[in-house]
């Protein structure tokens, strides 16, 4: 308990009626406080810079909230921190609840706490209808992807533990990187977990929104859309290797299994095997006859899965029309209407002639591509394994203007 450290995040885009107010508030629970000054375009940045005792960092130009937080994330680790607890720039979220985090950090320090703004506060004015349908949609979606049910996904209001979530690379550059990292931190065994918080709605008049309907929505749409076709489509263990980015939990997946002594020739060879299985004309049965065969053969299963995946749905009328192809190319219709009259079968059977084609060329193309994919990934997986370690996700050191201790 007495290692952790927890500091206070602000981001902030034009909030001068606001900022000082919520720097004045945070401080009177936690004395370390670091603003992000994403850009703003009024007088935020001047008051930031008259404000003692916070480490401010400051962008030339609005890069989005996600940018914000992660280079927020990464100023606070350098600094010791253990956990960051994040509060909105718009008076929206009260201070008097960081206490409420404190608590349940030293309860769990290992879990991603979120704000569930449940409480009313008197005076305050009604939640906005578009407010509670999103809260709703977003509970419904996490619950599919993750299995667990959070209320309020949409809350910025929360507690992060620092070095577990610095493991995961989020892609998300604006709003959309908050529930992008809500689905990878649950995907990565994080705990995801709930705090009642306080409601607090300023009339619309006062109210400072930096949300643009159309754009953030396609983003956030886009981070459910990754997460959906992860979720159907992806063996469990790569789901839980990385972000949501594909090339990300790739490399992520393979340096995981490299580090448990999977030699870079049986890595290649567990890829290579799962290709050729998802190649092969038994679609339908690819997976449970290469989960035997690389028990009996002792493959690494997780590439094998990955490799097996080249037959998903998307792909899979490719294959069956490259089989046929191929198979015209190596077993012309003749040859095999020469045979069915050998065996005394009906020589105009186009049903047949098609199966056959496509079982043979399908056959090749398996041997084909296994090869290839062996032939290519080894001296990939040679090269990871004598890397120490990859860097994936960190915020660009170009987007930081600068970064002051006050």
């Amino acid at each position: 308990m007495e290692s952790i450290r927890t500091a206070v995040i602000v981001p902030t885009f034009n909030n001068a009626l606001t900022i000082s107010g919520v720097i004045s508030d945070v401080k009177r629970y936690v004395p370390d406080v670091i603003v992000v000054n994403d850009g703003s375009t009024d007088n935020t940045g001047e008051l930031l810079r008259k404000e003692d005792g916070i480490t401010l960092i400051e962008f030339s130009l609005n890069r989005g909230k996600g940018v914000a937080l992660k280079e927020a994330f990464r100023v606070a680790r350098e600094n010791g921190f253990t956990h960051a607890i994040t509060v909105d720039a718009d008076g929206q979220h009260l201070a008097g609840d960081i206490p409420l985090f404190l608590d349940k950090i030293k309860e769990d320090p290992s879990a991603l706490y979120i704000g569930d703004r449940t409480i009313p506060v008197e005076g305050g004015t009604p939640q906005p209808a578009r407010s509670r349908i999103g809260r709703r949609f977003g509970a419904f979606w996490y619950k599919a992807y993750t299995g667990i049910y959070v209320r309020d996904t949409q809350s910025g209001y929360r507690s992060y533990p620092l070095d577990k979530i610095a493991s995961i690379p989020c892609s998300g550059q604006r709003y959309e990187f908050e529930i992008e990292i809500l689905i990878c931190a649950a995907w990565n065994n994080i705990p995801v977990k709930s705090i009642p918080v306080h409601l607090l709605y300023q009339p619309p008049a006062q109210r400072v929104s930096h949300f643009r309907p159309v754009r953030d929505f396609f983003r956030i749409s886009k981070v459910n859309s990754k997460a959906a076709i992860s979720r159907l489509f992806l063996p469990k263990k790569l789901i839980q290797s990385g972000g949501l980015d594909l090339k990300g939990k790739v490399v992520s997946l393979v340096l995981n299994e490299l580090r448990a002594n999977t030699t870079p020739p049986k890595a290649a060879s567990s890829l290579a095997f799962g290709v050729f299985m998802g190649i092969s004309p038994i679609h339908g049965f690819q997976v449970i006859t290469l989960l035997a065969l690389s028990f009996i053969f002792r493959l690494n299963r997780p590439l094998a899965l990955l490799g097996v995946s080249v037959s998903s749905a998307p792909l899979l009328p490719f294959w069956i029309a490259a089989g046929v192809w191929t198979g015209k190319l190596f077993v012309p219709a003749a040859m095999i209407s020469s045979i069915l009259t050998f065996l005394n079968l009906s020589s105009n059977n186009g049903f047949i002639t098609g199966f056959v084609q496509w079982v043979i060329g399908s056959m090749v193309l398996a041997v084909v591509f296994g090869v290839a994919v062996f032939g290519i990934s080894l001296p990939l997986f040679r090269s990871i394994s004598r890397k120490k370690r990859v860097s994936l996700g960190t915020p660009s050191q170009e987007s930081v203007e600068s970064v002051s201790q006050k």
